[in-house]
């Protein structure tokens, strides 16, 4: 056995004693299963061109080499590498640390609970002292006793902590599935009708909850409305005024008046009077109650309420379509977010902590030794350095544990799934393909002018144009006045800087008087430059920038420098590069095939 001080447990790409080898680069074997998995993944249904057995060969041995070279220039050590692999592999092993079974469970549960609809009410005893729930608990029995079924409303009076208690008497109206937490939403689904449960601790404190209601779920509906506010500390007499105007728009609306058209015009809620007041989908639960009660008393398309009085103003609401829940396939990914943020994490969490303590024969310890697991020896010196770093964590043993056992099969998923290895394996060497290509061919094509220089003056007839081409600048201007000063200004300019000169000097005041575009444009291929340079086709129209000339030269034949077609230039020197890069490589890493084993693969 190994013991560990911390839990940070190195992950390592492993080849069986017994796998087949199909080859040897620079003293490192490469076996038959990971051959395959490239060569099967370059060559899958999506690829464009099939590569044969002996084509593929050669091009996974110079990407080897590639990687090859990087480890001896030591970029997996970098930062920057360790920090972008550690990125991808921590997305892509959530699947494989989670109790699939478990999620499956509890995301079917939450699916047919917003199927279902109840009505519940509820009294809230706060524990002031996470370290003493003893007083609130008390509190919450004692209360319990003199509840029956006549009086919960004048306990609640009596006896809540909930700040809403005084409006609400305890009554939360209808909730479905997913609206509150976890723990309270479960003893409320899992109440009988007009029986009191609890205490029930969530993290507000103990809750009593008696559901005097259940029924199936509404569904969603559509609806569109418009909103008069109600004044703060507003008299009666302007009260009255507002309710008067709000009953003749109501008579418009339900007379034929377009009530989109009302709704941008006399609707206060700015967050949709200009959409003709459409609101979001609205599902029970989710906004105030009056208005809620009211939108869905609305059965046909096209109803339109009489004004609704809420605490805060008027509605008038228009029903516009309904629909059931959705399916689970469309609530799926909803329901697993929310699901892995609140109190059902911590379910699928312990779950899949207790198969992995199955799984490694997990004991616990005595004396020094905390626990044991697989191979691993915990102890209280580890305990102690754990708990250093979590000073205010009230059970950082359980945490310890469940780090080191979670940190445990982390390090070993590669092992324990061949494709995740596989996988991971790829992103590894293909991000320190990237950075030591990146090195050896594109930074060091792009800086080497010189080389670029020459490829572009030795290869001349290559780039030779296919159509004449135009380099200048095309200038757009608000009116003739500022096309006339645009002229002069280039007369003088830089050629290298015109472009700033004009919109410095022509551009004042936050006014744009024009507009630059520069570059290197083929005939056929630009309206402007086709009508003003080519004499082909008409000038399009600019409303903005009616006046618009050129100025510049064409190539007739060659680009004028290597610049001018830097991109075809470019991609020729890296291929230069690269050929140079990988016959070295060959001439320096030792690479041995086994025929017999590569003869295999399939």
């Amino acid at each position: 056995m190994r013991k560990i001080v911390f839990c940070t447990i190195a992950t390592f790409f492993l080849i069986s004693a017994n796998a087949q080898v199909v080859m040897n680069i620079n003293g490192k074997d490469v076996s038959k299963q990971e051959f395959e998995y490239f060569y099967h993944k370059n060559n899958s249904n999506t690829s464009l061109n099939h590569i044969s057995l002996d084509e593929y060969v050669d091009l996974f041995i110079n990407f080897k080499l590639k990687v090859v070279d990087a480890y001896q220039q030591q970029l997996d050590t970098a930062k920057s590498f360790k920090d972008e692999f550690n990125s991808y592999r921590n997305q892509l092993i959530r699947p494989y640390l989670t109790d699939d079974s478990i999620k499956e469970v509890l995301v079917n549960e939450a699916y047919s609970r917003l199927k279902e609809d109840l009505e519940v009410n509820h009294i809230l005893f706060r524990i002031e002292n996470q370290n003493d729930t003893i007083a609130a608990y008390e509190k919450a029995i004692s209360a319990k006793k003199r509840i029956n079924k006549k009086n919960f409303e004048k306990i609640a009076l009596e006896t809540s902590e909930d700040p809403s208690v005084t409006q609400n008497r305890g009554r939360l109206g209808y909730i479905t599935g997913m609206m509150l937490v976890y723990p309270f939403e479960k003893a409320a689904y899992n109440a009988k009708i007009g029986k009191v449960v609890g205490p029930i601790r969530t993290r507000f404190g103990y809750h009593l909850i008696l559901v005097t209601n259940r029924r199936p779920s509404n569904g969603e509906i559509k609806v569109a409305h418009i909103f008069k506010r109600k004044p703060e500390k507003a008299d009666s007499a302007s009260i009255d005024s507002i309710r008067t105007f709000v009953d003749s728009i109501y008579k418009l609306a339900s007379t034929g008046s377009d009530f989109a058209e009302l709704a941008k015009k006399y609707s206060e809620d700015e967050a949709n009077a200009s959409q003709g007041g459409v609101l979001p989908w609205l599902s029970i639960g989710r906004t105030n109650e009056t208005f809620e009660t009211a939108a869905f008393a609305l059965k046909d398309t096209g109803a339109i309420s009489k004004p609704v009085e809420a605490s805060y103003g008027w509605h008038i609401i228009k029903f516009l379509e309904k629909r059931p829940v959705q399916s689970l396939d469309d609530l799926r990914q909803q329901i697993e977010s929310r699901i892995n943020g609140d109190e059902r994490a911590n379910i699928i969490n312990t779950s899949f902590i207790n198969k992995i303590k199955k799984a490694y024969n997990y004991k616990a310890g005595t004396g020094d030794t905390i626990a044991t697991f697989a191979d691993v020896v915990l102890t209280k010196d580890s305990l102690n350095k754990f708990s250093a770093t979590r000073p205010h964590n009230s059970d950082s043993l359980t945490q310890f544990i469940n780090t080191c056992l979670m940190d445990y099969e982390n390090s070993n998923l590669e092992q324990h799934y061949p494709d995740f290895g596989m996988l991971m394996k790829e992103y590894y060497d293909g991000i320190l393909l990237y950075y030591v290509s990146k090195e050896k061919v594109w930074d060091k094509a792009s800086k080497d002018t010189a080389g670029l220089r020459m490829q572009f003056e030795q290869n001349k007839e290559k780039y030779r144009w296919k159509k004449p081409h135009y380099k200048g600048i095309i200038v757009y201007c608000a009116s003739k006045e500022i096309k006339n000063k645009a002229a002069d200004i280039i007369k003088t300019a830089p050629k290298d800087s015109v472009s700033q000169y004009l919109k410095k000097q022509l551009n004042v005041n936050k006014t744009t008087n024009v507009k630059v575009e520069s570059g290197i444009y083929e005939q056929g291929k630009n309206q402007v430059i086709d009508a003003l340079v080519f004499n082909e086709g008409s000038l399009p129209i600019n409303e903005k920038f009616p006046e618009v000339f050129v100025d510049g030269y064409v190539q007739n034949e060659y680009p004028e420098t290597y610049k001018d077609i830097k991109g075809p230039v470019s991609n020729d020197y890296q291929e230069i590069l690269e050929k140079s890069w990988i016959d070295s490589l060959r001439k320096i890493y030792p690479v041995i095939i086994y025929d017999n084993i590569l003869k295999t693969v399939k």
